[in-house]
């Protein structure tokens, strides 16, 4: 595997992560969020976590730079889950110490991780591939350097909140009820996933595996907060949310995560999304959870940004999908 070519007297040695790595890889990215003012935070155990389930195999997806100390100077990542579509996108990411934020180191590293990422979608048959990597808006300096290497902003997102001070209140439910997430509603969660997001942009079904990983297998998911929606006997909606602690400091108070929310095309219209932020909200405040969290694009075809707003989120920050197109 290449590695990224930056000049002998950065003296900088190159090799891919291990996986005894993610407690220093998740302290500099945590330090890189602290410089930069993002609010994104990664514990220990997120950290391995994705190494496992983003980023394997390490030796292909990763790269990690030291300094002659044994230091870490920066990491970069690809990122791809394996799907049956039509298109597909390879998400790269690039993370450098702020006393190695010079030009030619990452640069070096996105270099590698354009051609890593390339040599992912060069193995595979799709209609149309792309390399993506997904920014703040306050990371100007990175989207410069993808935008030089022929990236463009496609798509827009917003990170919105709700201040739970207030009693998020009780959504009539009608023709439905809204239970908590039991075990056994995973797998039709799963499905309604597959279907709710099946023409939205970026999104690709999920297969058991990769649900089993990224979601209810996730250290942050929070089966407590979590519902589903059941009418006739069916799961037709579904609230998987999540917390991470470690952004609560970054923050300034508690937050949680609505981290998937979705209903069959059958169903909408008919208040489950609502009921179920609701039920989500209640037992956030219940268990002292100061703000909801909600990513959302800023272009949904669903309207999802008018549901969100409808329900007391405000946008708090925003990013933006970079995109290139490979032949």
């Amino acid at each position: 595997m290449h590695t990224p070519a930056t000049p002998n007297r950065l003296e900088i040695s190159w090799a891919p992560a291990r996986s005894d790595d993610a407690a220093v890889l998740s302290d500099l990215f945590n330090a890189i969020g602290s410089h930069d003012r993002t609010p994104e935070r990664i514990s220990h155990e997120t950290m391995a976590h994705e190494l496992d389930a983003y980023f394997a195999p390490l030796e292909d997806r990763t790269m990690v730079g030291r300094d002659t100390e044994g230091e870490i100077v920066g990491y970069g990542t690809v990122y791809h889950r394996p799907a049956e579509a039509e298109e597909h996108r390879v998400y790269v990411g690039i993370h450098v110490s702020p006393k190695w934020r010079i030009g030619e180191v990452e640069g070096a590293l996105t270099d590698w991780a354009v051609t890593a990422a390339t040599d992912v979608l060069n193995e595979l048959e799709a209609t149309r591939k792309y390399l993506c990597a997904w920014l703040y808006k306050k990371q100007e300096g990175a989207a410069q350097r993808f935008s030089s290497r022929g990236f463009e902003p496609v798509r827009h997102w917003w990170e919105m909140e709700r201040i739970l001070a207030a009693e998020p209140g009780v959504t009539a439910e009608s023709g439905f009820s809204v239970v908590p997430w039991q075990d056994k509603h995973s797998e039709p969660s799963r499905l309604v996933y597959n279907l709710a997001f099946a023409d939205h942009w970026g999104s690709t079904a999920m297969d058991r595996r990769s649900w089993a990983k990224l979601v209810v297998g996730s250290p942050a998911f929070r089966q407590d907060y979590s519902f589903v929606a059941i009418a006739d006997g069916d799961v037709v909606g579904y609230a998987a949310n999540e917390v991470y602690p470690e952004d609560w400091e970054a923050a300034g108070r508690s937050e949680a995560w609505i981290g998937g929310l979705g209903v069959v095309s059958a169903w909408r219209k008919q208040g489950i999304a609502t009921a179920l932020l609701a039920r989500s909200m209640s037992a956030m405040k219940a268990d002292g959870i100061e703000a909801a969290m909600i990513g959302v694009d800023s272009a949904s075809s669903t309207g999802a940004q008018d549901l969100y707003q409808g329900v007391g989120f405000e946008t708090r920050i925003t990013g933006t999908t970079w995109q290139r197109e490979v032949d």
